[in-house]
């Protein structure tokens, strides 16, 4: 694994949770805990979405793209908002980049 380009992700880059991280339903919210024990709280349903989609197998796009269809929405738009949330949740630690997919 590799930490994330200082520009965020790309459309190829594959992410997957970083070691140590995990997420779990609590109430009506959707927790996210570094491997320090931190959190990142109030994830709505999409980025909830597209966090389980982050399976070190698919690349930034394919998740995009299975977002796009699952909500019926543009491609190209999904891609982007996917590309800002992975670079989001990098900075925040909770995500890397995998240089060969598992």
């Amino acid at each position: 694994m590799s930490a994330p380009a200082a520009n965020g992700f790309a459309a190829s880059s594959v992410p997957v949770p970083r070691q140590g991280v995990s997420g779990q339903r609590f109430g009506e919210d959707y927790i996210v805990l570094d491997a320090e024990g931190r959190t990142l709280r109030g994830l709505n349903a999409t980025a909830v979405h597209v966090w389980g989609l982050c399976d070190g197998i698919r690349t930034a796009r394919a998740v995009a793209e299975q977002v796009a269809r699952d909500y019926s929405i543009d491609t190209e738009q999904a891609l982007a908002d996917t590309l800002r949330f992975l670079s989001d949740l990098a900075r925040l630690g909770l995500i890397d980049e995998l240089l060969e997919v598992r």
